[in-house]
Order: structure tokens, then sequence, then C-alpha cells
């Protein structure tokens, strides 16, 4: 074996240009795979840092309302869950919040959790220091603690050992550090900022009581032994309940539906992962059928020399085992060439998708993706080089050396193998080249959707008001942002400002139910349900939202004048088809038993709340003077693009109104619109590269090919033009033959696409998976490629001189 990779590694380096071409070739297919595989390693393969992770699940609501089976729960509907089921050991509650650290020399804004008690047995992970908090510690009225992540623990305490203990102020209140957790921690799970835990009381308020308060998630830890379709079967038990004892609230809320917290973190991005998987498969096929086409030609050549050596005595067996040492000697070259590229692919990965993929950071290349690659190469080892190595260690020697002789370089049956690997070569290229174009399309009709407001100018910045001051002052929280909005209009270059409750794309929502007035009354639980949004009177002008019917809000629309709601075009053509809605009224689910009236007094166009690409649905809003809270996010019409100086123009105003608001930097609203682009360009811009990378192996074997077919022909290209036939006659020739390998192989990749890109569906926004526009781009796309191919070796063949030709032997 050593003596067969010795000579193998003689004979590679005597070829120094078949040699670097299937090397890179090889690195390039290995590449690919070990960069995705670094990505899919720790979201899919590897399980999450919690021990027995695989009994860690998520549960939801399953509601046909706008969550569908990914809806929150109210507080008594998860304590009911808690305490009445018995397949959890451990059942715990969680929602999103903010706060600013207040500090003498900077504030700054974190990003929370506010978690039941029990979050930490359901998931099993101890503090690095001190404690986590108690469930008496996780009451209404106990004394503030909170729980610092590693990352803020470092940032903002330079890891201070003797933190646990000490009091941090949080929006101007204080909290007592109990505990630490350790490096890597953070819940939710696929959330990149998580700053710290409180308890969850501290967060619930009035609403501890209120079913349909419905904004928490739930985890839990099942119990040993208990299957999740034992937990579902359980815990639906309880809501069908739960839905007969309080039809008002839980009305249509009685399934639920559980799921591993490995797939719920990875839900999202999957389908993605999944089809960028199998193209890079697709594109190791493509390298291998070119390298095993370079090693069929290159082994063809060598028919005497393998010939004299069969004569001489050497068995099949020995012939294989030489040629595959020297395949072997490529794949792992290629291996580590692929391994190298795999490292630049990572960070390549990191800039086309930094806002795209949960857990980037995690992604690199390590010693899993190292065992992958070269298992790869061995693999790829017997996938391109086994065929070549048989076809011409067959033992019929009396061909081979005739064919020798001749001066041939391979039989007709290497030259139906060669045309078969183009085939394949031309048919997993379209399919590449149709996904691709399928998601480049999608991808800019996503980006021309229309989210019906202009972010152009547009900048937004999130207020909070300290709990601490503001609380149960409404009035209070009213005036504050009354006189922030008066500060900012007039700064210089300001146009129009706006305040909003929650941000449109922004990634929260407000929902809530509601009747049409003068309907027939309906159980509370059977109420319609939309989107609430409570707004400034200059909203609308900043956020450029059309006026259709009525008016906007004024400042007259406050806590002492009637109740008013402006609805959009989508609540309009539903809840008022073929009727003017102005005037009507909209009765608010207030309370337990008590309905808000709200007049209508204008409609607005629909704006895109949730996604860019989810259609809008019906969306209602209220004056934030008669539905105030205390954070809003405030919309800054600007007069130019760029303003200089603005960001402390903005945090001067509002400090002038209260000198301790922390003011986070200025965002422009297209960074929001681009946060949706994101994953939708990160996909397709991997499979366009992955698409382009096999349209060029697959244009190189194809040029291959032809080029060996012409100097393998070229006796007989001469013969032919010494009885008379003309250039023009073997360039039709040349490329006929070709052309005909091609259109095969085209024929075959259609019908592939056509069942493969069914794959894509959930993928792709405004076009179809059969296309046929795409089809019809990728197919001359390939055809122009495979042309330009064929076309340069066949007019070489025009250039043969016959007189050369004949004395070639």
């Amino acid at each position: 074996m050593i003596a067969d990779l010795r000579y193998a590694l003689r004979m590679l380096i005597k070829a120094p240009a078949f040699t670097f071409v299937a090397i890179l070739t090889l690195a390039l297919g290995i590449g690919a795979n070990s960069a995705i595989f670094s990505v899919i390693d720790p979201m899919l393969l590897r399980p999450l840092p919690f021990p027995d992770a695989n009994r860690i699940v998520m549960i939801w609501a399953q509601t046909d309302g706008l969550f569908g089976d990914r809806d929150v729960f109210s507080y008594p509907n998860y304590a009911d869950l808690r305490d009445q089921n018995r397949s959890f050991a451990a059942m715990a509650a969680f929602t999103r919040t903010a706060t600013v650290l207040n500090k003498a020399e900077e504030s700054q804004a974190l990003e929370g959790v506010a978690i039941s008690s029990q979050i930490f047995e359901a998931l099993g992970v101890k503090p690095l220091l001190g404690r986590t908090y108690t469930p008496e510690e996780d009451q209404e009225g106990a004394a503030p603690v909170v729980v610092l992540t590693y990352p803020l623990w470092q940032r903002a305490f330079g890891g201070d050992p003797h933190i646990v203990g000490q009091q941090v102020s949080l929006s101007a209140r204080s909290f007592t550090v109990i505990g630490v957790m350790p490096s890597g921690w953070k819940f939710p799970v696929g959330e990149e900022h998580i700053d710290y835990a409180v308890p969850l009381h501290s967060m619930i308020g009035a609403n501890a009581q209120n079913r349909s308060a419905i904004f928490l998630s739930l985890v839990g830890r099942l119990k040993p032994g208990v299957s999740m379709e034992q937990a579902k079967a359980e815990l639906n038990a309880i809501s069908g309940r739960l839905a007969k004892q309080y039809p008002d609230s839980n009305t249509g809320r009685e399934t639920v539906s559980v799921v591993t917290l490995h797939d719920d973190v990875v839900g999202n991005v999957r389908p993605a992962l999944l089809v960028l998987s199998g193209a890079v498969v697709l594109v190791l096929l493509i390298a291998c059928a070119n390298v095993a086409n370079l090693l069929l030609a290159r082994a063809a050549s060598r028919s005497r020399e393998i010939a004299i050596r069969t004569a001489l005595g050497a068995s099949r067996t020995v012939i294989v085992r030489q040629l595959l040492c020297e395949s072997l000697l490529l794949a792992l070259v290629g291996g580590a060439a692929g391994l190298l590229l795999a490292g630049w692919g990572v960070d390549l990965l990191g800039t086309l998708g930094l806002q795209a993929l949960p857990h980037l950071g995690a992604i690199k290349i390590n010693t899993n993706v190292c065992v992958f690659t070269f298992a790869l190469a061995t693999a790829s080892t017997l996938l391109f080089g086994l065929i070549p190595a048989l076809q011409v260690s067959r033992p019929n020697v009396n061909e081979m050396l005739q064919q020798g002789a001749k001066g041939s370089t391979g039989g007709l049956h290497s030259h139906r193998l060669r045309a078969l690997l183009v085939i394949s070569q031309v048919a997993l290229s379209l399919l590449l080249l149709t996904g691709a174009g399928l998601l480049i399309k999608s991808f800019f009709n996503l980006r021309a959707t229309n989210p019906g407001f202009v972010p152009d100018r547009l900048m937004t910045a999130g207020i909070t008001l300290p709990r601490a001051r503001y609380e149960q002052d409404e009035a209070r929280q009213i005036r504050t942002f009354e006189a922030i909005e008066v500060k900012l209009t007039v700064l210089p270059g300001v146009q129009f400002v706006g305040g909003v409750d929650p941000l449109p794309l922004g990634g929260n929502t407000r929902f809530s139910s509601f009747m049409i007035g003068g309907a027939a009354p309906l159980p509370r639980g059977q109420h319609s349900g939309a989107t609430r949004l409570a707004v400034t009177p200059h909203y609308f002008y900043a956020m450029k939202i059309p006026l259709l019917h009525g008016r906007v809000f004024t400042p007259n629309d406050n806590k002492t004048a009637p109740s008013v709601v402006i609805i959009n075009e989508a609540f309009a053509r539903h809840f008022f088809p073929g009727r003017n809605p102005i005037g009507q009224e909209v009765l608010l689910d207030h309370g337990p038993n008590d309905a808000r009236a709200l007049a209508i007094v204008g409609v607005v166009g629909n704006s895109r709340h949730e996604a860019l690409n989810t259609e809008a649905g019906p969306e209602f809003y209220l004056p934030f003077a008669q539905d105030a809270t205390r954070s809003l996010d405030l919309v800054l019409r600007l007069a130019t693009p760029h303003l200089s100086g603005l960001d402390a123009a903005v945090r001067s105003a509002v400090h002038e109104v209260d000198k301790d608001l922390f003011v986070p930097q200025l965002e422009p609203m297209s960074n929001f619109l681009a946060t949706q682009l994101a994953q939708p360009r990160f996909n397709m811009l991997l499979l366009a590269i992955f698409a382009g990378l096999a349209v060029l192996l697959a244009t190189i074997g194809i040029y291959g090919v032809i080029a060996y077919s012409v100097v393998q022909r070229t006796r007989e290209i001469g013969i032919r033009m010494a009885l008379g036939a003309q250039r023009r006659d073997m360039l039709a020739m040349v490329l006929r033959q070709s052309l005909s390998v091609v259109l095969i192989g085209v024929a075959l990749g259609l019908l592939a696409a056509f069942a493969g890109t069914r794959l894509l569906a959930s993928l792709l926004y405004g076009v179809g998976a059969n296309d046929l526009l795409t089809y019809a781009t990728v197919v001359l796309l390939l055809g122009a490629a495979a042309l330009l191919a064929s076309y340069i070796p066949a007019r070489r063949a025009t250039k043969v001189d016959p007189m050369v030709a004949l004395r070639y032997e």
C-alpha cells in the first residue's frame, strides 16, 4: 500500500495541470459541504446545553387567531396547567422585558426576561455565583431581586466576584443581585441578547387574575418516562375543562401543542438549512462527476500502460488499488484545501447572514467539522475513483492494446460513461439554478413589497418611563410623552414626530378582542380579534400612512373626550363590507364583564405589522391619550436623509422633560425592513452561490469532455476534411454531439426541478414553485453556458490540418 501511495504521488506530480484542477474541484465541493455542516452541527445536530435537554419542551396554545399554533397564555391559565398536570417535573412561564441600567458614568439599555422561579428547575442549570430566586421572592410585594447573565456581569460590572448582594438601579428602582448565571446561559434560547432575569410577579401586576391578558410563554421538563403525546393529551384535557369553566376567556383555547425546546428554537431556520444542505450535496456530486470524468480521461490515456501491466501478471485488484490510491491522495489534499475554504466560508456566512440565524456566534470549524470533512473526502474517493478504476481495469488486454495502437484514448463504453456524467452534471446544475432563480425572484418580490408606510428619512427611538415613578400615574405618562413630542417637533430638520405602541415590524404585538356595535351578542370567548396600536396625533403624518376616509386623531381626543378609534382598510373590508364604517362603533373588551364603546372616526391604509411577508390583517388604532402605557416608540420624519447631531439633539430635548430618562440611539426604520429581509437574503445568496458554482463546474465538465473528444477524434476529423468535409461541417458535428448530451441533461433537470422545487414552497414569496418564466430563464442561461463550453473545442476542431492529423499516428 505504501509503495502504491508513493507511485500515485509520483504520477500526480507528473501531471500538475490535471492534479491542480482535480484538487480545486474537490476543494470547492468539500469546502461548501463543510461550511454548511459547521452551521448545521450546532443548530440541528448538537443538543442544547441543558441536562436531559430532550425532556425540555415548549408549550403553546393552539387557536384560530393571529398566532395559530404558537399562541401564549394568561397567568391564571398557566397556574392551572402547572398545578393540575402530572406529566411535568416542573413548568415555568416567562415573558420578555426591558429596562435601563442606571450608572453614574453611563446608563445602558438592557433586554431581559421575567420568569417564574420554576424555570431554573425546568432547565436544570445552576448559577455560577450566588443563587436563583425562591418561590417566595416570586410573589407580589416581595423585595426586588435580579439574576445577571454572564455577558452583562462581565460587560457592566467587570466580572466583579463580589457582585452578589450588591444593589443595582434598574429603571430608577433598586434591585439586589442574588446570582450570576454561567457563560452560555440565556433564555429564551433563540434570543441573542438576554442580560438579566427577574421574578415573573414583578411584571404581572393586575393581570394575576385576568384570564384575558395573554402574554406568557410556557416551558416545562417532562417527568422520566412521560412522552410528549401523553403530556399533550393531559394538557388538552385540562384546557378543555378550563374552556368550559371560563367560556368568556378560554373558548377556542381548548388545545395545546407540545414541542421539544430544540425543535422550537430551530423551527424557523430548519427548512432553509435543509434546502442548503441538499444544495451543497448536489454541488459535491457535480464536483465528483467532474473529477470522475478527469480520471476516466486520464485512465483511458493510460490504457496501454495498464494493459502491459496486466499482461505482465498484475491482477485487477492490484490495478484498482493503484488507481484508488491516486484518487485517495486527491481526496485528502482536496479535503484539506476544502477545510481551508470552509473556514473562509464560515466568515462569509457571518457577513451574509449575521441577523438571519440564531447562534451564529457559535458557528466555527471544530473537531466535528474536521471529522466530517475527511470522512466526506474518503467517501468521495469511492464515489469518483471507483468507477474509472473499474472501467479501465477490465481484463480484455487485447482490446486495450489495440486501442492503444490506434492512438485512441478510450472505447465506446467510456464515451457513454463520460456522457452520462455530463448529463448528470447538467441535470443537477439545472435543479440548483432553478431553486436559486426562484429564491432570487422571491427576494426581489419581498423587497418590493409596500410596507404601508414610507421608511425613508424615518428614525425611531423607544422610550420607556421608569416603573418606580410612572407606574400608577397615567396622566403623568401622557403629559411626559406629549411634552417630549413638542420638544422634538421644533428640532431643525424634523418635519413630524409621532408615537406608537407597538412599533410596526418591531417584533411586538398587542391583540384585543371586540364586537361590532349593533351585532348580535356572542359569548366573550367567541368575539373577534385584531391587532391593537396606540398612537399619538401626528403618527400617521410621520409614517405617511394614507388617510382613506374620515379624520386622524387630534390633541382633543384625550381622556375626557368620547372614545374614538381609527381602523385600517383590512378591518373595514372584513367587518364592514360594502358600507361606510365612519360613525359605527367597536365594542372593545375592556374588563371581565365590561365593554368599551369606540366610535370609528377614520380609515387608514394597511401597513405590515407582523412581518413583511405577511398580509396586513385587521388593525385598529387608539389615541395614546386614551390608551396610555409607559412605553412608546417615537418616529421622526426628517426633511433630509442625513441630519448631523440629531442623536444629541433628541437626547437633550428628552432630558429637558425628564433628566433621568434613558434615550437610546436613533435607529432608521429601514433597519427593521432590513431585518425582515435578512433571512430571505441569506437563503438567496447562498443558494445562488452554490448554483453558480454548480454551473461553473458543469461548464468545465462539458468543455473537458468535448475538448478531450476532439483530441481523441483528431485522426477521424483529418480524414473527413481530407475527403472534402468543410469546417462548418466539423463545427456542426462536434456541437451536435455536445448539445445532444446537454439537452438530455436539461430534460432530466427540468423533471427534477418540477418535483424538487416544491420543497422551497415555504421559503418563497410572490412566486410559485413552478414559475415558468424562471424555468425558461435558467434553461437559457445554462444552455448559453453549455454552448460556450462546447463552441471553444468545436472551433478548435475546424482548425485541424488534415496532413498533420494523418501523420499524428
